[in-house]
């Protein structure tokens, strides 16, 4: 869809304002004057991929967090024996992910016997930095059924005033794993949680997202070559009128590539006789690891510019450079370590 591009003189960029500034409910992007040429339908679906591209950016960072503290509940039910204690247990393990000198505060509350199912409460306070730069505040709290990769095995995640660099998430996810973590590993994520932007507009996500590995198992200490397929569909509300998020064609991700590398995402609504018809298609390449998206709707394409940090763009001028491997790294996604 790339070669169907039309030359229009638009800048969409979502105005960032006061960190949450919750007194602020419009999350239309700040348009160029010149986008003279842009109908109403295009602005909006422009501003819904944005907002889109973002938050699907803040999820897999939060995927990756709850992926890293569930697999190593182990480790902290040793530490937890070992110290006779349940509080800070990260203390002196080292700085994994993170920034040195910096680290969330991680408790765990286990039951009798075997010690499930366990709770663990990881606290971020003001903020932890990652090794790539981004910064994580709030409280998670992670409550486990069974041993890690035990098939039908679940985690509840609840977010508490957690935060991705400017984006919050607040609610309740439920993933459940199936597979051997040999040969197969899949994680089926029911949400019900909300993100603010930093304008203050919010979004909400009600609906399931499915995660498949489908390389990268056989080097359980390696996310660098992990391959991640993204399936599902999510109802999405938010100020300015609902939708759907419908995954039409697989989301791929690579564990070296900040953002997907494949993969199509419709945006539909329901019409006058009840059926979702699509307004709007992002689309994310074939498999090339560089920072553009683009987006067809109203018989017209827009790229998107990606971006590590902060929120992405719309923009149909120049040319934009690939990002080459210089991606994720341990900050978006994993198996957990």
């Amino acid at each position: 869809m790339r070669n169907m591009k039309t030359t229009i003189k638009a800048l969409l960029v979502i105005t960032t304002l006061a960190f949450f500034a919750c007194n602020k409910t419009d999350n239309t992007a700040g348009i160029d004057p010149n986008a003279t040429d842009l109908s109403a339908v295009q602005l909006k679906s422009a501003s819904i991929a944005v907002n889109d591209v973002a938050v699907e950016s803040t999820a897999a960072d939060v995927n990756f967090e709850n992926d890293f503290y569930a697999d190593y509940a182990e480790v902290l039910i040793h530490l937890a024996q070992v110290k006779g204690r349940t509080g800070n247990l990260m203390m002196g393990q080292g700085y994994f992910h993170y920034a040195e000198g910096q680290l969330p505060a991680v408790s765990i509350t286990r039951s009798a016997g075997n010690g499930y199912p366990m709770t663990l409460v990881v606290d971020y306070g003001a903020g932890v930095k990652t090794k790539k730069g981004k910064v994580i505040s709030g409280k998670v709290t992670i409550e486990l059924s069974a041993p890690r990769n035990i098939d039908g095995s679940q985690r509840k995640v609840t977010y508490d005033k957690c935060a991705i660099d400017t984006i919050q998430i607040t609610g309740v996810s439920t993933d459940t794993f199936n597979g051997d973590n040999v040969k197969t590993r899949k994680l089926t994520s029911d949400s019900n949680v909300t993100f603010t932007l930093a304008n203050g507009a919010t979004i909400g996500w009600v609906g399931t997202n499915v995660r498949e590995w489908l390389k990268g198992l056989d080097t359980p200490k390696v996310d660098e070559d992990d391959m991640i397929q993204i399936t599902g569909r999510i109802d999405v509300t938010q100020t300015t009128g609902n939708y759907a998020r419908v995954i039409t064609k697989p989301l791929i991700r690579l564990g070296d590539c900040q953002h997907p590398v494949e993969g199509t995402i419709e945006f539909q609504k329901e019409d006058a006789t009840n059926t979702f018809v699509a307004f709007a298609t992002l689309d994310y390449g074939n498999g090339v690891c560089d920072n553009l998206a683009t987006l067809t709707t109203d018989g017209k394409t827009v790229d998107i510019v990606l971006k590590d940090q902060g929120m992405p763009k719309a923009k149909t001028e120049g040319k934009h450079q690939g990002m080459g491997n210089g991606g994720m790294g341990n900050g978006g996604m994993g198996k957990g370590k």
